[in-house]
């Protein structure tokens, strides 16, 4: 398995591609990523077996529709956010202008990331994990070496809680009972940012050494 990221859109969010087997597996392809997947995969022969949204936020989802068409792909993501990919068109908000809602295009084959399920990568297994707080549904990737943490987790800080549907208290129980259960040795791959270890974070992260300080005095 080879993972191959790069950043894409107004807020710079990581698009990956899991290359393994021929086949490519694309995690939360951002505004203005078609492009560039598509000369990579076409490039390269490769057949595009599915795409996995982390969870609904349109930095994450805006090309999703686009490079679905494209390749004939199902579009996985958790079905507690699978309201954003239409809840920006027509809103006139200044993040709808600014990636262009109204002109996203809706994934013609739509499935759900469910729980504690597994889905193959490009042949590698990895296991959603449902972390909800900074969206209803957003999902981490588990698998044995790595983890696709999306807007859960970032080198030194986690996801915001002051946007409409997040949730400061789900966000501390998704830290607490989800992402500090992950094993140090995952290499984590973040929504935004560059990548880091859970090692790293459980040790140097002020987020999750607040929480773990105070599960520690309880």
């Amino acid at each position: 398995m080879e993972i191959l990221g790069f950043a894409a859109g107004p807020y710079k969010t990581n698009c990956y591609v899991v290359v393994g087997d021929g086949e490519v597996a694309i995690i939360d392809p951002g505004m203005h990523s078609h492009d560039d997947l598509v000369e990579y995969i076409t490039g390269n022969g490769l057949e595009v077996d599915k795409i996995v949204l982390t969870h609904g936020h349109i930095d994450h989802t805006r090309d999703a529709g686009t490079v679905a068409r494209r390749f004939n792909a199902p579009v996985y993501i958790h079905p507690e956010d699978a309201f954003f990919l239409e809840a920006y068109k027509g809103s006139g908000s200044k993040t709808a202008n600014l990636f262009d809602a109204d002109n996203m295009v809706t994934p013609p084959d739509l499935r759900e990331l469910r729980d504690g399920d597994i889905i193959t990568l490009a042949g590698t297994e990895f296991r959603p994990a449902h972390a909800p707080g900074h969206s209803p549904g957003c999902t981490l990737l588990v698998g044995a070496e790595y983890c696709f943490s999306g807007d859960v987790l970032f080198k030194g800080s986690i996801g915001r809680t002051d946007f409409e549907f997040a949730d400061e208290e789900l966000m501390n129980r998704s830290l607490r009972t989800v992402v500090l259960q992950l094993d140090d040795s995952l290499q984590i791959l973040p929504g935004h940012g560059p990548t880091t270890t859970m090692r790293a974070e459980r040790m140097g992260n002020p987020f999750l050494r607040a929480l773990t300080r105070s599960t520690a005095t309880e």
